[in-house]
């Protein structure tokens, strides 16, 4: 897993089109998918730095959210040691 924190802005308009193709995904989608060696599914956590929701995704390759599922508290997952990029910051420093 690999927490994407986005701008404000920019997660709710993820958060409206799931479909829509993604910089920020095409440029993992070597981190999401079934991993045979461990039987685990590897997904992307996007999120923003201020709500406590976000949304877990399995491109599959894809540059979109082909499979989705809703974190309503992203603090209920076991995130210690997730590497995160930080978007929302490199944003702000521009």
């Amino acid at each position: 897993m690999r927490e994407i924190v986005l701008p404000e802005s920019k997660y709710r308009r993820f958060q409206a089109d799931l479909l829509a193709d993604a910089p920020f995904i095409a440029a993992r989608t070597r981190l999401t998918g079934y991993n045979e060696n461990t039987g685990c599914f590897r997904c992307l956590l996007v999120t923003t730095r201020r709500r406590r929701d976000g949304i877990l995704v399995d491109s599959e390759g894809y540059t979109y959210a082909r499979y989705a599922a809703y974190v309503k508290d992203k603090r209920e997952l076991e995130l210690a040691g997730i590497p995160r990029d930080d978007l929302d910051l490199k944003a702000r420093e521009r």
